[in-house]
This record gives structure tokens, C-alpha cells and sequence, in this order.
């Protein structure tokens, strides 16, 4: 078996799925380099021992990660909860993009010192909130636990 690799640093550069994809590596921060320059959070010199992915009672499937025992039990236990790509659908993703849209548009409206954009960009973001509100009350964003899958 391989090295441990729970979140993909030691194959592909760095972490493609961090939540599921939502984020890219540009958000990892200091998770691969600790003080000795060599080795973080995010790093596993341990031996795999097994092959295993995250699925959800929907069918959605993670990365295939080679694990240790240790990292089976942390991420069954700690990153388990909530399966991204149920909590994230793509309508969600639209409204969030559109949210940080108005929030950046809001953060240059205020440095400009210009209230009406202002209130105008806030009454746009609150019409997104209650968007991402409905999308959950119709039952399209789900908060849909996982299972960490032995994969041969």
C-alpha cells in the first residue's frame, strides 16, 4: 500500500476538494509547511492501510483516499457530518457567487462613501439571503451525512 494522503497533497499538488471542490488550494493556507518547514496538518508520513472515499445516502462520491488508520477514524469522526455537494447545489453555488458579488460591490460602495449604492446593494443581498433561505425550505440545499467506504 501507499502513503496516507487524506487530502490529495502527496498526488495532485495540493487539494482539489477542499469541501467538496468549493474551495480550490488557494484556500489551504498553512496546512502543508509547519515550523520545521517539512510537514503540516495536512500531511501524512503514516502508511495506508486502507482505500477508502466518502458517499452519501444521495450516491455523490468523493476522491478515492489511501488512509491510515488514524485519518480513518478523524475523518469519519470529524468530517463526516455533511456532504458538500447536497449542501452546495449548484443553484446555491449561483446565489452564493451573486452574494459575493454585492458584498465586494457593498465594500466599494462604502469606501466610496456613497450610502445610496449602499442601501440599494443591501436590499439586493437581502433578496439573495431569503433566496438561499427558500432554496432550503423546498428542500434542494440538504444537509445529507456521509459514509467513509471501504473501495477496492
Amino acid at each position: 500500500m501507499t502513503r496516507c494522503n487524506p487530502y490529495g497533497y502527496a498526488t495532485d499538488a495540493g487539494p482539489k476538494h477542499l469541501m467538496g471542490g468549493f474551495y480550490g488550494p488557494e484556500y489551504a493556507g498553512d496546512q502543508t509547511v509547519l515550523k520545521d518547514g517539512i510537514h503540516g496538518p495536512a500531511i501524512c508520513t503514516e502508511a495506508a492501510v486502507a482505500r477508502m472515499r466518502m458517499v452519501c445516502e444521495i450516491g455523490h462520491t468523493g476522491p478515492i483516499m489511501d488512509l491510515c488508520a488514524r485519518h480513518v477514524r478523524e475523518l469519519t469522526a470529524r468530517m463526516s457530518d455533511t456532504c458538500t455537494r447536497c449542501v452546495w447545489p449548484d443553484q446555491a453555488r449561483g446565489v452564493n457567487d451573486a452574494m459575493d458579488r454585492v458584498m465586494k460591490q457593498m465594500a466599494d460602495a462604502r469606501d466610496r462613501q456613497d450610502a445610496v449604492t449602499l442601501r440599494t446593494l443591501g436590499a439586493r443581498l437581502d433578496d439573495l439571503r431569503h433566496e438561499m433561505d427558500g432554496l432550503r425550505d423546498r428542500g434542494v440545499i440538504r444537509k445529507v451525512p456521509l459514509r467513509l467506504v471501504e473501495v477496492s
